[in-house]
């Protein structure tokens, strides 16, 4: 009978203790993921205004080939399979500037993509830090991306329109409608051509290539910064 007992009392205290374990166990893990979630959170928040200080500076997108603005076609197809864009002087002025916009009007976009960070639910957050590769950005990307190439649209056609870019896409694009109007052949049933940009949507053209940019860039550090915290111990 005593000894049924002592059986069933320590079969009560490793039970208790085992509980005890799980539960300071899970504290710890949730614990760990709450400061994996801050740390994580305050590096994001720095990239985002390295990413976009950096897109800001003169060169920010014309010297980067990762976030370079290209013409949009028909004009920049035309020119990057038939001839050097150097040897058209207006082409190459033209590509200067639509990068030159983007890098004027791209401040406008940290403001938007911290918001949607610091506003962010504490169950996202940590499960977006213990995520793996770019989950972060792409969360940002579809939660603002929208918001931001209509934010950047105002201020790059204002742009385009002040340094005299938009006439100047004006002009090829006539003049590449003229050349295509001449020369009328059947497309290619193989190959899908892709949408022209008509010189009223140039400005919608370049926000979106410079929004796409943004994220491109910031994937990148984002890829760092778990490379980094992983270095710690501090990510998945």
């Amino acid at each position: 009978m005593l000894r049924g007992v002592i059986i069933l009392v320590v079969a009560l205290l490793a039970s208790a203790c085992g509980s005890l374990f799980d539960g300071v166990q899970q504290a710890a893990l949730s614990s760990f993921q709450q400061r994996l979630a801050t740390v994580f959170s305050q590096r994001l928040s720095s990239a985002i205004d390295w990413v976009v200080d950096d897109l800001a500076s003169e060169g920010g997108f014309l010297d980067d080939p990762l976030v370079r603005i290209l013409l949009p076609p028909p004009v920049g197809l035309v020119l990057d399979t038939s001839r050097d864009l150097r040897n058209d002087p207006q082409a190459a002025l033209l590509e200067t500037l639509i990068n030159r916009a983007a890098e004027n009007a791209v401040p406008v976009a940290g403001p938007l993509i911290k918001e949607v960070l610091t506003t962010m639910d504490a169950a996202t957050l940590s499960a977006l830090a213990s995520s793996p590769q770019q989950a972060a950005t792409e969360y940002l990307q579809a939660s603002v991306g929208p918001a931001l190439e209509t934010a950047l649209a105002p201020v790059i056609s204002e742009k385009l329109q002040e340094t005299g870019a938009q006439a100047i896409y004006g002009e090829l694009f006539a003049a590449q409608q003229a050349s295509m109007d001449a020369n009328a052949a059947a497309p290619s049933a193989d190959v899908e051509a892709p949408p022209m940009v008509a010189p009223e949507q140039l400005g919608e053209y370049v926000a979106e290539q410079a929004v796409g940019g943004v994220f491109r860039k910031l994937a990148r550090k984002e890829l760092a910064i778990r490379d980094d915290l992983s270095g710690l111990g501090m990510a998945q």
